[in-house]
């Protein structure tokens, strides 16, 4: 009996100390990986990002920052080129190039506008029918269209709705970049311009001929988009395109036009409800650029705030006479750089 206890007693003791090992190499265990991911908790962060894991947020901040520091480099750009015709030159040989070059920034320079606003009156412009317009006072004077020779200066891209315009108003002198389905984003990459060299793309075709106005309009193929800030970031990037192209062309942003009481009252995505919410996106777009004009043609088809039964087959596209209603409204309110 004494060795069986004694034997009892051993075998509880070696269990005992097994369990103490045991315990004594997780905790240890534990404060190791606690110690390691404390000291290198910055470098497993940094491996994370690298991988990916951070990739949406690196893009969207990149986004805005670049078009800020677009932003600051045209201003810049402006303020130094406006420096520089102002200097004196420096050196007595002087090219008759040169003197030619000076010649016409002069003359260019004693009118506002350029070429446009011969055919713009603003001495005392008809604003009766401006809409809900936002435009910085300070850059820009408002006018009405005097000569339909100003839309040799202009050119209009947009969907089937600008399309449409362009097809019913018979507008020979007006170029029109536009498509069928045509969304905010296919636009940067999509052919759609029929020329004598083949189908280019809309920035392609900017390439071609110098524009003094360029009128944009796009959301209601994106009505169903389900983030409504990447509409917003695929239009900064068109314009910012736009602008290294045509850097001295003013820009307008046509809201969206209405559509039917019937369409938007049937319809979950294509409704007036969600129009307004996105042309609120287009307005602040353009405050938040400064010189960029949020014109309301969606004014000139509306009444009662939706585009009425008779203006449309479909409650989407304008016919004719509405079509020449939103035309109009482009010819009564345009805006001249001061």
């Amino acid at each position: 009996m004494d060795n069986e206890k004694r034997y009892s007693t051993r075998i509880k003791s070696e269990r005992c100390d097994k369990i103490k090992i045991s315990s004594v190499a997780a905790v240890f265990l534990v404060c190791s990986i606690v110690i390691f991911a404390t000291r290198y908790r910055q470098d497993i962060w940094n491996f994370d990002r690298e991988n990916g894991n951070d990739h949406q947020i690196e893009n969207v901040a990149t986004g805005s920052d670049a078009s800020e520091e677009a932003s600051e480099e045209k201003t810049t750009e402006k303020i130094t080129t406006e420096a520089a015709t102002t200097e004196k030159p420096t050196t007595e040989k002087v090219t008759t190039e040169a003197s030619e070059t000076e010649e016409t920034t002069t003359a260019a320079s004693s009118e506002e506008g350029g070429s446009t606003v011969k055919y713009v009156n603003i001495k005392d412009p008809d604003t009766s029918s401006k809409g809900n317009d936002w435009y910085d006072k300070k850059l820009y004077t408002p006018g009405n269209v005097t000569d339909d020779a100003y839309f040799d200066t202009a050119v209009l891209i947009g969907d089937s709705r600008t399309e449409g315009l362009s097809l019913y108003t018979g507008m020979s002198n007006l170029d029109a970049f536009c498509s069928k389905g045509l969304n905010i984003e296919k636009v940067m990459t999509e052919p759609i311009v029929s020329t004598s060299d083949g189908m280019l793309t809309a920035l392609e075709a900017l390439k071609q001929k110098d524009y003094e106005n360029i009128y944009i309009s796009f959301g209601v193929n994106e009505l169903g988009w389900i983030y409504e800030d990447v509409f917003i970031e695929d239009y900064k990037a068109f314009i910012d395109a736009i602008r290294e192209i045509q850097p001295n062309a003013t820009i307008y942003v046509e809201n969206i036009l209405p559509v039917s009481k019937a369409l938007s009252d049937e319809d979950e995505i294509y409704n007036n409800s969600n129009i307004k919410a996105f042309n609120k996106l287009l307005k602040r777009m353009c405050k938040d650029y400064g010189d960029i004009i949020y014109l309301d043609v969606a004014s000139s088809v509306t009444v009662d705030g939706v585009l009425p039964a008779d203006a449309s087959t479909d409650g989407r596209h304008c016919n004719q006479e509405y079509c020449e209603k939103w035309l109009d409204y482009i010819r009564q309110n345009v805006y001249i750089k001061k």
